[in-house]
């Protein structure tokens, strides 16, 4: 649906490009981004459309490392870095047509266009009325904007710990009297895992504008945040966001670790020999880590990293994962036109729960108009992913959107975005808004996770916690052989204040755990304690709970 913004909501938001905009519009014309081979910078980058029509083609082309993109049936497009890229592909002697020949030229176009736009003051279509991407500055500012102007409803917060450079990474929760929120079952919007796909930067803001300019005028989202809250981190990667958004390397994918076990200085992950280097962080997630579709090579573009879990930026993740009761999860990426959840390698088993979970990936992926599924079935085979870890840690529905498809790049001109996100112009019904709206109202579904109830003492804290342990995959080693997996302990703790009359309604995951290795759950259950007040005296409670059943506590013996 079309959402009518305020003029002064409009109006706000395109003055707030100011610092953004007139430094670029004098700026130099930018270079061409180096290789990902430490090739030099004059290297021109391009998109081809190859026709790959058979599986066993697009495969040939990842385990190239070609820069694969979206595509049909008969063709998929790929970002070539220069003369080596060139190369890899004639080797395979695929049919090849060129559909941008210079990438850096056509960006360089499109960001001049969209800033003069921002300077004329005309307003998009958005919730903000935007015209052009934000940068790393602007989006940490935005979400203090939006606590400020929402005090009740926003509640900014740094992640625990800062990324390889040393940026705060900044999330913020969104609900109804949200500082007393954590009851409600929560919704995770994440962007920019991977640098240069700056659009999920922009859906992730957009959607959390629109559901606070909504409140109160549309019954829908109303509901919605009555019921249940909202967690969104706009910038998981910040560091390779600040590299290719500030355009020092503009086609960089993964995160700043340029040597395992060495925190880097910025002059070292800015340094075009070292452009492939980095882990990325979509193959750092410990669930099933190590395994196809994710590489040993440090110069691959999906390199695992050290170990599962060794990068602040996804340790953070896990963090939010632990500490909240996270029932539906978002990855927003781009450019590949597919809804994708778990499994996401073929060594993984048939999920416990496939039939709910492929329901709803069905019913985001009519929406969006893309194929939807585990990602053998319909891509390609990724380990270390983000569903897989929210999936088989909490038994939350994780899902991975790839954006703005048609070719175009990682992010394309700005017009791309607003089409995506409406539905509208490049992508008619494609609707990532409704889309949005879909998974938030299935994340509140009590029918989706299961819910705890009872009495205990007014101002009470209540503390659920689970501890287990989880798996990698066999870890794939550089002479083809697979080692053993690696076990990892898991924690989940998270807490709520007892209200004034005692009687308390948790929403929270399912303590039946998904097994990693067969179609079936762990017999697990939560720990509930109670500590008083006064701190005079805890109680302790077991229970289970399962997907879309209840549970009952009585609560009231401490003190």
């Amino acid at each position: 649906m079309a959402v009518r913004v305020p003029r002064k909501v409009r109006f706000v938001a395109i003055a707030a490009l100011a610092p953004l905009i007139l430094p670029l519009a004098g700026a130099p014309a930018l270079a061409a981004p180096p290789a990902r081979e430490a090739a030099a910078a004059a290297e021109v980058v391009s998109i081809v459309r190859v026709r790959a029509p058979d599986r066993a083609d697009r495969e040939r082309l990842l385990r190239l490392d070609l820069d694969v993109m979206d595509g049909d049936r008969e063709n998929v497009h790929v970002m070539l870095h220069g003369s080596a890229d060139e190369a890899r592909l004639r080797s395979t002697g695929l049919p090849v047509s060129v559909v941008v020949p210079d990438v850096a030229a056509r960006n360089r176009e499109a960001r001049r266009a969209e800033e003069a736009r921002a300077l004329r003051r005309t307003a998009s279509r958005l919730p903000t009325g935007r015209v052009t991407y934000r940068t790393l500055e602007e989006t940490a500012e935005e979400l203090a904007r939006l606590e400020r102007e929402h005090p009740g409803k926003v509640r900014r917060f740094a992640l625990p710990l800062k990324s390889l450079l040393g940026h705060t990474v900044w999330a913020a929760e969104i609900s109804r009297d949200v500082r007393r929120a954590g009851h409600k079952p929560a919704f995770l919007m994440t962007g920019l895992h991977h640098a240069r796909e700056w659009p999920t930067v922009e859906l992730t803001m957009e959607f959390a504008w629109d559901v606070l300019q909504n409140d109160g005028r549309d019954p829908r989202v109303t509901s919605l945040l009555d019921r249940a809250r909202m967690i969104v981190v706009p910038i998981v990667n910040p560091d390779g966001f600040e590299m290719s958004r500030g355009l020092t390397q503009e086609q960089k994918r993964k995160n700043c670790r340029v040597n395992p076990g060495r925190v880097p200085t910025r002059e070292e992950c800015a340094d075009p020999a070292n452009f492939a280097k980095g882990v990325d962080p979509n193959r750092n997630y410990g669930a099933f880590w190590g395994g196809p579709g994710a590489s040993h090579d440090e110069n691959a573009s999906n390199y695992r990293g050290e170990g599962p879990f060794s990068e602040p930026e996804i340790q953070n993740i896990r963090h939010l994962v632990h500490t909240n009761q996270i029932t539906v999860a978002f990855s927003n990426h781009t450019p590949d036109a597919r809804v994708l959840r778990a499994p996401s390698a073929p060594n993984e088993p048939v999920p416990a729960d496939a039939v709910p979970y492929d329901a709803l990936a069905q019913r985001l992926g009519g929406i969006m108009k893309w194929p939807a599924g585990p990602w053998p079935d319909i891509y390609y085979a990724a380990s270390g992913t983000t569903e897989e870890t929210v999936y088989y840690t909490t038994g939350a529905y994780g899902f991975t959107f790839e954006h703005t498809p048609g070719g175009r790049g990682f992010h394309p001109p700005y017009q791309y975005v607003i089409d995506q996100y409406l539905g509208i112009g490049a992508y008619p019904g494609s609707d990532a808004r409704e889309a949005f709206l879909t998974g938030f109202e299935a994340a509140a579904d009590p029918a989706g996770h299961g819910v705890i109830s009872g009495r205990s003492t007014p101002g009470a804290t209540l503390t659920l916690t689970k501890s287990f342990t989880m798996s990698t995959s066999p870890v794939a080693r550089p002479d083809g052989s697979t080692g053993p997996a690696l076990t990892y302990p898991v924690e989940l703790t998270s807490s709520i204040t007892v209200p004034r009359d005692g009687r308390f309604t948790w929403h929270v995951n399912p303590s039946p755990r998904p097994s990693q290795t067969a179609t079936a759950h762990h017999a697990e259950s939560w720990t509930i304690t109670c500590r008083g007040p006064l701190g005079l005296l805890t109680q302790t409670a077991r229970l289970t709970v399962v997907r879309g059943g209840a549970a009952h506590a009585d609560l009231r013996r401490c003190l």
